[in-house]
């Protein structure tokens, strides 16, 4: 009961070594991701803020800002691609890799994303 509080941690307390490699793998493959994803999302959503600034008349700087807001919020949503990436592979894989999982949850994303975009320009359009 005498415990030393500076003695350094005993062997069975540091966490699995394979856990790191594998939540590495995840985040630069979900990184790459992003790229490709704001890359494709880049033109729609220029197509979008030409609607508002030509079409409803929206001073360009109030739709720069729009835009900017509207980045910000497609990548934190991107971020559920990555988490639920993890759950996936904790849950039902013990950990090993989803194979083509993470560009079918990537592509489901980015279509519901664009679907956005879609619906956006519909709403500027058809007003």
């Amino acid at each position: 009961m005498n415990e030393n509080p500076y003695a350094p941690p005993v062997a069975g307390s540091e966490p699995d070594d394979l856990q790191r490699p594998a939540l590495r793998e995840i985040v630069l493959g979900w990184e790459k991701l992003r790229l490709w994803y704001n890359a494709i999302l880049l033109v729609p959503g220029l197509g979008v803020m030409a609607s508002w600034v030509g079409k409803q008349g929206m001073p360009f700087f109030l739709a720069l800002v729009m835009a900017a807001l509207v980045a910000m919020g497609a990548n934190f949503c991107f971020l559920l691609g990555p988490a639920a990436e993890l759950y996936l592979r904790g849950l039902f894989r013990q950990g090993r890799p989803l194979g083509r999982g993470r560009l079918l949850i990537f592509g489901a994303g980015l279509v519901i994303s664009l679907g956005v975009f879609a619906v956006a320009l519909a709403g500027v359009w058809l007003v």
